[in-house]
């Protein structure tokens, strides 16, 4: 394939399995029409689900079906493989996110029991306080929201945040203290914690 135009021309007529066969035969240019092919509907499927972190998502979906192809036989359609991948990701990602905020919030915040006749759905509980999360963090100011992020997210130490963003770190937890205190409030008011004692 002389060229990246020729590339995505030779795709049109070639199908997902063409191009899987050619991949697992050598062919460096294959896996990159994959993906070209499949950009704009993977990321269409990600971005309603996890927002900001769906180009993370769709290349950690990639570098998965890169170490799976060279085995991959297919037995349904590759499309149906790619997002079962997009999937399990998207609910590791929420899983993570709901253990990192139940962490941050710390004992005294309980997720509210589901009622009896209601299937229990952590995946659900977690995608909704992190809803309430991404409107909070819209909600305040892009310092604060900065510090939640680093800490929430990423894992980052205060002390590293406070390096970061050139501010002692008293400030910095500060700043993560009204945002939890917003947090707490904004997650009662939708009835996903129970009222615990106040930060």
């Amino acid at each position: 394939m002389a060229n990246i135009d020729q590339g995505h021309a030779l795709s049109d007529v070639m199908d997902d399995a063409a191009l899987i066969e050619a991949h697992q035969t050598g062919d460096p240019a294959a896996l990159g029409l994959l993906m070209h092919r499949h950009r704009a509907g993977l990321m269409g499927f990600l971005a309603p689900r996890v927002g900001t972190e769906a180009e993370d998502l769709y290349q950690e979906t990639w570098s998965r079906v890169a170490r799976g192809l060279p085995s991959y036989s297919e037995k349904g359609t590759f499309k149906g493989w790619l997002y079962q991948i997009a999937r399990r990701l998207i609910i590791d990602y929420r899983r993570r996110r709901g253990a990192r905020i139940k962490l941050v919030l710390g004992n005294d915040a309980a997720v509210r029991d589901r009622p009896s006749s209601t299937q229990p759905d952590d995946q659900i509980t977690a995608q909704q306080v992190a809803r309430v999360l991404e409107q909070a963090m819209n909600q305040m100011s892009p310092e604060v929201a900065e510090v939640v992020r680093l800490r929430l997210f990423d894992g980052i130490p205060f002390k590293e945040i406070a390096l970061q963003q050139d501010i002692p770190i008293n400030t910095a937890l500060g700043r993560m203290h009204r945002a939890l205190k917003r947090l707490r409030k904004d997650l009662i008011a939708a009835e996903l914690i129970t009222q615990g004692s106040t930060p």
